[in-house]
């Protein structure tokens, strides 16, 4: 079986596979989000591009072809993972099509002066900026200003973490959508996590879930976000026609300790936590996982990746039951 590669929708290589001294340790959400920040303010630029290389040594590995990466830009890690992952961009670029997202995680109130570092990122060339609408108090505020921002350039993606801790007061999805569709911005707009929407009320999810249709606007769902919180309505966004796509997120690092960066380890779990078991079920999640970005300019330059992946299995729903690395990963000549 002949595949394109696989598409890596969500990442955050900039923080991952993090070297010593730091470790994983469990302890509450609060706590390893202040290891994380003082990883961020201690990493070099050099340590920030190994770290992020190994990742995409093993995402390569697993025939993922395509990665889009949010990158923290913040008084703690500066621009430094911004300029070390736009050098990879370059020196990678033959082998996996990495988009940047400049990424808030530490929102306007902690650290007002993002604003000013994430214009500065824009300016180094990243693909798209990123918010979080759990990390101030207003939300909506931090929806408009991340979009606000994102107007000042010509960029491919606008994309949040949205309503990542599941609870039933902090529910975004509903405004981002109603934004989105009021700016015309449609599929330049992704919705990461969407968690809350597992835990409202029927009637408000299913509002919900109209409005991200009716806007245009990609929801993008990471399975391991199961550790701690409920997955989104995947099934019932897919059905009212929301585009679908699938990210590994965290990498072995404080928020996660495990990832091997296969695609297909997603696609199962997502398959067991919301059973997609039917074989049309099965192959929607192979389909999710190789669609390719909706953008001529990516679509060019996944054009340059010289390798695909190969195995040796005859049918979709085995790649979901297996989750194997390819047997190969053959030049590109026979495309």
């Amino acid at each position: 079986m002949k595949l394109s590669g696989w598409m890596n929708y969500h990442a955050h290589i900039d923080k991952g596979f993090l070297p010593p001294p730091f470790r994983y340790k469990d302890a509450p959400a609060p706590t390893r989000a202040e290891w994380t920040r003082e990883a961020k303010m201690l990493m070099t630029k050099k340590e920030i591009k190994e770290a992020a290389e190994k990742a995409l040594a093993k995402m390569q590995y697993y025939g993922t072809v395509y990665v889009r990466t949010h990158v923290d830009v913040d008084p703690l890690f500066e621009l430094r993972a911004v300029e070390a992952l736009k050098e990879l961009q370059e020196e990678w670029k033959d082998r996996i099509v990495i988009d940047l997202i400049a990424f808030n995680q530490e929102g306007f109130d902690r650290y007002p002066e993002t604003e000013v570092l994430l214009k500065e990122a824009v300016q180094l060339g990243v693909q798209g900026i990123g918010g979080h609408t759990s990390m101030d108090q207003e939300g909506q505020k931090h929806i408009d200003k991340t979009i606000q921002l994102a107007s000042l350039a010509n960029l491919d993606w606008i994309e949040f973490h949205t309503d990542e801790t599941g609870r039933i007061d902090d529910f975004n999805l509903p405004y981002l959508a109603k934004v989105t569709k009021e700016h015309g911005l449609g599929s330049k707009v992704t919705a990461i996590h969407c968690c809350s929407l597992a835990n409202v009320e029927e009637k408000v999810a299913m509002e919900a879930i109209e409005a991200v249709a009716d806007s245009g606007m990609t929801v993008t769902t990471c399975p391991t976000a199961i550790a701690t919180r409920s997955l989104t309505r995947v099934k019932d966004l897919a059905n009212a026609g929301v585009k679908i796509q699938i990210g590994s997120d965290n990498l072995r690092d404080h928020f996660n300790p495990l990832g091997s960066g296969n695609m297909l380890q997603y696609g199962q779990l997502l398959a067991y936590v919301q059973r997609f078991y039917e074989p049309e079920e099965m192959s929607e999640i192979i389909n999710w996982l190789s669609a390719r970005p909706d953008l001529e300019t990516v679509q060019e330059r996944l054009k340059e990746i010289k390798y695909y992946p190969t195995y040796d299995l005859k049918l979709k729903s085995e790649l979901l039951a297996e989750a194997p690395a390819p047997v190969s990963l053959k030049a590109q000549v026979a495309l």
